[in-house]
């Protein structure tokens, strides 16, 4: 059995929206939690879609993980544990060739057992139609059936942390029965899973509560703790915690100023990292802002962030100002690294003058205004006036309008929210030369690319080094101006819930560990 040590995995792109989903401004009431038997939890925002390989990272798994079980699992401490496969390994050097082995006791929630035929069939419908696997499934060149219960997947380069990407957190290893694959489009709302629960449709109205109850066929019953789960979609945050204060739900994801009231109303509140906010100078080449093609106006843009007093106004103790793009416990986190960018004006005007621009100049950016995720970038633009920099914002106000003027090629800088991942993941949406809403230029760096490769094709016990220095390398580039890791916040019913954790990119997880008390 193979592990990877302490890595962990949370939200990637823009759906982050759980940590600040409940900022939303409109509706909802929360319905009786149902007695000690059930389990009622509220989201802040209802699923775009139930199908598991489209659902958004963070926002939606909930909603996936109760009824799909993943091939590997994601311990709080970031050990990777088995799930649906029992073993599983890299088949001799370079990390090219995965191989799992399944147990032999798991059947779908429709009666049919768990095969290696299922699984392959499975992770081919992820790797052509997942959310996220254009960058991070991209190396994988084939996943076959190899046996009855074993499954190869090959990569056409190196590929280390295909655990990572199989286990509850990332969701593309979600493993969804033949029937569903037969046909796609009623997987948006109902469930073809193998997980401990399934979807009852009749107790489930879309955009306001799922209701999921016991999967009879389900591999190990000691994991089934209640006799119902209702997810309540709240969208109005105060509705959403009075709730839980009341009595009516018992789980809920909530933002820093909502922290003390729970506290004070005698709820639990737990937080651990989970994602990073900021400015990305997607412009590296000067392609459109000339400037930014000169790292040292991208320093200076860095030097120019009081990100303590950013922090500290809009996450208070639930955020930490940071100048990268890791998580600690991740493999590419660089303690001292936070600080690479202390906030000093003055050097960032020295900079701005040495690079031929001592007044100053003008770029556009684009920001997302959806759940507030335009705060930490319009605090930065404000900074920037102090060395002579003036921003012209577009604020859009729904996700997919960001995405497509992301990666329209049009805006320069970019507002981001973005989940902490393994280095390996991070690179394939930031640092290689790769189009994505993370790098809609392509920016090419021959040096940053080498570095990556060496990482990727080493094995385990070097990897972690190697990445650091990778996120060394960028940081000192400037690739963009991060400005404070955002803290995922809980208030739950203590008296009633055990098994409640969260950890720096690890979710509260329904589906095994949140039981009754």
């Amino acid at each position: 059995m193979s592990v990877i040590s302490r890595h962990r995995a949370a939200a990637g792109l823009l759906s982050v929206a759980l940590v600040t989903a409940s900022t939303a401004a409109c509706g909802g009431q929360a319905s009786g939690a149902g007695g000690s038997d059930t389990l009622t939890v509220i989201s802040g925002t209802a699923p775009a879609t139930l199908d598991p390989v489209k659902a958004n990272v963070g926002s939606d798994n909930w909603f996936v993980n109760l009824a799909y079980d993943t091939l590997l699992r994601l311990g709080p401490d970031g050990e990777i544990q088995p799930g649906l496969a029992e073993k599983w390994g890299y088949v001799g050097e370079n990390n090219k060739v995965f191989d799992l082995t399944l147990r032999a006791d798991a059947k779908f929630a429709d009666g049919t057992p768990v095969t290696a035929r299922a699984v392959a069939d499975s992770l081919n419908y992820a790797r052509k139609n997942g959310l996220n696997s254009a960058t991070w499934s991209s190396a994988i060149d084939s996943v076959t059936a190899t046996g009855p219960l074993t499954v190869r997947v090959r990569c056409a380069t190196p590929h280390p942390v295909l655990p990572m990407l199989l286990n509850q957190i990332q969701l593309m290893g979600s493993v969804i029965s033949p029937k569903g694959l037969a046909d796609p489009s009623k997987m948006g709302s109902a469930s073809f899973g193998a997980g401990p629960y399934v979807l009852d449709s009749a107790q489930s109205a879309t955009g306001d509560h799922y209701t999921y109850t016991p999967n009879p066929n389900y591999w190990d019953k000691s994991r089934i703790h209640w006799k119902k789960v209702v997810i309540k979609v709240v969208t109005n945050p105060s509705s959403g915690l009075d709730a839980v204060k009341t009595g009516q739900a018992d789980l809920i994801p909530v933002i820093a100023n909502q922290a003390d009231t729970a506290k004070t109303s005698g709820l639990a509140v737990i937080n651990a990292p989970i994602a990073f906010v900021g400015v990305n100078l997607a412009d590296r080449d000067g392609t459109l802002a000339e400037p930014l093609g000169d790292v040292r106006v991208r320093q200076a843009l860095n030097h120019a962030v009081n990100r303590q007093a950013i922090t500290q106004a809009v996450f208070r103790e639930y955020g930490q100002p940071t100048a990268q793009l890791s998580l600690p416990g991740l493999d590419g986190y660089v303690s001292d690294y936070d600080n690479r960018y202390p906030y000093d004006p003055e050097r960032a005007k020295k900079l701005l003058a040495e690079a031929g621009y001592p007044d100053g100049f003008s770029l556009r950016a684009e920001v997302q205004g959806v759940n507030g995720f335009d705060l930490v970038p319009q605090a930065v633009f404000q900074q920037w006036k102090q060395i002579g920099v003036t921003v012209n914002v577009v604020t859009d106000t729904t996700v997919g309008g960001f995405l497509a003027n992301a990666t329209s090629k049009t805006f320069p800088a970019l507002g981001f929210a973005y989940g902490g991942l393994p280095t390996y993941l991070t690179s394939l949406d930031w640092m290689l030369p790769h189009t994505s809403a993370f790098n809609p230029f392509a920016s090419k760096d021959d040096k940053l690319t080498a570095m990556l490769a060496e990482a990727a094709a080493a094995p385990e016990s070097k990897q972690a080094g190697l990445y650091r220095n990778a996120m060394r390398y960028v940081v000192d580039q400037a690739w963009f101006v991060a400005v404070a890791r955002q803290d995922n916040i809980y208030a739950y019913n203590d008296k009633k819930l055990t098994g409640v954790t969260v950890a720096p990119g690890y979710l509260p997880d329904l589906a095994w560990t949140v039981a009754p008390k």
